[in-house]
């Protein structure tokens, strides 16, 4: 942050259009007032390729993209978005420790029907779901691939999105980001 501070648009971050980094990269711009120059490509493989040839200096992604990466010695991760430090990788830091408290960015996935999808259906497969999330070699396989197995009900995700919309609407308007 410092030397991005001190050296206004000379650092970049390259992420796939429209994407979770896209806005993380964006996010961390606003929270940090640093000037960083936004490198849009078509998709994150791309992004990261060019980061591994150091056309590009930074990139915020998926633990699941860039751990084996980072496992081979390829990339070193600077610090994790989660509001905890990562069983797979414990000794790197999280935004809020690095002093940046609204930089914690979590991806979340779930289930979804249709909205007409009767009550018991959905509370059938909530049950299935979350049942299968309890398991221990899913946990164990998410945790390897840089997820955490989290359940919950219908409700609760319908929450997380509907706090998700609340937290990226203001950074997707700064961005004038248009989808085409």
């Amino acid at each position: 942050m410092a030397y991005a501070k001190a050296h206004p648009g000379k650092l970049n971050f390259g992420f796939g259009k429209g994407t979770l980094p896209h806005l993380a990269g964006e996010l961390f711009k606003a929270v940090t007032a640093t000037n960083i120059v936004s490198i849009p490509y078509r998709g994150g493989s791309q992004a990261i390729s060019d980061l591994l040839g150091g056309r590009i200096h930074m990139n915020f992604g998926a633990g699941s993209t860039l751990l084996p990466l980072i496992r081979e010695g390829k990339l070193r991760p600077l610090a994790v978005t989660s509001p905890t430090r990562r069983p797979e990788q414990p000794e790197v830091p999280t935004m809020i420790e690095a002093g940046l408290p609204d930089m914690t960015v979590v991806t979340h996935y779930g289930m979804l029907a249709p909205a007409s999808t009767p009550p018991q259906v959905v509370a059938a497969l909530n049950t299935a779901v979350n049942q299968a999330l309890r398991s221990n070699d899913i946990k164990v396989h998410m945790t390897r691939i840089g997820f955490e197995s989290v359940g919950g009900s219908a409700q609760d995700f319908a929450a997380s999105l509907a706090e998700d919309l609340r937290k990226w609407a203001p950074i997707v308007k700064i961005t004038n980001f248009q989808i085409e």
